[in-house]
C-alpha cells in the first residue's frame, strides 16, 4: 500500500528571539495589567515567569508530547483505514487499489479513506444521510419563517 511517510521532526528550536521575549514575558504582563486596570496595577502582581532553562524544557516537553500525539493519530488513521478496506470484497479491493496506485494527491489516510468510500458505499450513505438533514433543518427553518410572517 503506497504512503508518505510521517516527517521526522529535528527537535525544538529555541533561538534568541524566544530568550528576549520569554525574558520580557514578565514586563509585558505588569504593562498589560497596568494597562487594563490603570487604578489598581500597583495591587495585582504579574505572573511569575519561569526561568530560561525551565521554559526551554517545558516547550521541549510540550512538543515532543504533540509530535507523539500526532504520529499516533495517523498510525491510527492508518489501521482503521487498513481494516475498512480488508473489510471490503475482493472486487472491491481491487478497485480501490486501482484508484489509489492512480492517486495524484497526498498518501495520507484520510485520503484513501476518501478513495476507499467512493467505492465501498460509505460515502454514498454519508450524503444521504446529510441530505436528510439538510431537508429536515431546510423544513425547520421553513416552519420558523412561516410562523413569524404570519405574526405580522
Amino acid at each position: 500500500m503506497r504512503f508518505d511517510r510521517y516527517p521526522r521532526y529535528e527537535g525544538y528550536r529555541w533561538t534568541s528571539r524566544m530568550e528576549t521575549l520569554h525574558l520580557r514575558r514578565q514586563e509585558r504582563a505588569a504593562e498589560k495589567i497596568a494597562h487594563a486596570y490603570p487604578l489598581f496595577a500597583d495591587q495585582i502582581a504579574a505572573p511569575r515567569a519561569l526561568s530560561v532553562d525551565e521554559e526551554k524544557e517545558r516547550r521541549e516537553r510540550m512538543y515532543d508530547r504533540s509530535e507523539q500525539r500526532m504520529r499516533d493519530l495517523f498510525a491510527r488513521q492508518w489501521r482503521d483505514a487498513r481494516r475498512e478496506y480488508f473489510a471490503c470484497t475482493v472486487e472491491v479491493r481491487e478497485r480501490i487499489m486501482v484508484e489509489w496506485k492512480a492517486w495524484r494527491g497526498p498518501a495520507n489516510p484520510v485520503c484513501f479513506s476518501y478513495v476507499m468510500e467512493k467505492h465501498n458505499g460509505v460515502a454514498a450513505e454519508k450524503s444521504r444521510v446529510f441530505r436528510e438533514r439538510e431537508a429536515a433543518m431546510i423544513a425547520r427553518i421553513d416552519g420558523a419563517r412561516l410562523a413569524q410572517t404570519s405574526l405580522l
